[in-house]
């Protein structure tokens, strides 16, 4: 039995986050210009543009920081133990899928300069669980660059890797292991 701990998110936790970082970053600029035009204030921001900036640089901050603490409760910390086909995942010490893998699939976003994602999809015969990974940090032409999308360590990133080629290599050896029981010799 294989064990394998990492942080990642859902593909809702995914979809949640991919929705809120751009809504959280428009609604103040929005709600700037909307007080502007109602409050009619656009003389004294334009005698004092520096007022104007800094408001839109607090209102940014908050909604980053707003962001980051979304993300940081849609992030979870999984285990997994694998023994051949049969899994049996854990999410923050609640289990929530086990039974025998029907299905897997990785899909590895490596890019030339950018961070790194990882999809994993893994389906059992009653449940499935899609696992998403962003690397923090990545490395750049000069040097490691900071991901503010990213949700989990590199480690992190390499841990699901091995455990998708690991399921996958697993479910191909019980294929081949079954293709040659079925060949039975022909009698003529």
């Amino acid at each position: 039995m294989e064990r394998y701990e990492f942080t990642a998110t859902t593909a809702k936790s995914d979809i949640i986050i991919g929705i809120l970082f751009p809504m959280f970053l428009m609604l103040p600029v929005l709600g700037i210009q909307l007080a502007i035009f109602y409050l009619k204030l656009n003389d004294f921001f334009k005698s004092q543009p520096l007022f104007l900036y800094t408001i839109v640089l607090v209102f940014f901050g908050i909604s980053f920081l707003l962001i980051k603490k979304i993300q940081g409760n849609l992030v979870k910390n999984f285990v997994v133990e694998l023994s051949g086909r049969n899994i049996r995942i854990w999410c923050d010490g609640k289990e929530i899928v086990s039974g025998e893998v029907v299905f897997c699939r990785i899909k590895n976003k490596e890019p030339k300069l950018g961070a790194r994602a990882l999809n994993v999809d893994i389906d059992t015969k009653g449940d499935n669980i899609k696992f998403r990974v962003r690397s923090k940090e990545y490395e750049s032409l000069s040097s490691s660059t900071w991901n503010p999308l990213g949700t989990s360590k590199p480690s992190d990133v390499e841990t699901l890797l091995s455990l998708g080629k690991k399921i996958k290599n697993a479910m191909e050896e019980e294929v081949l292991i079954e293709d040659e029981a079925s060949k039975k010799p022909r009698s003529f």
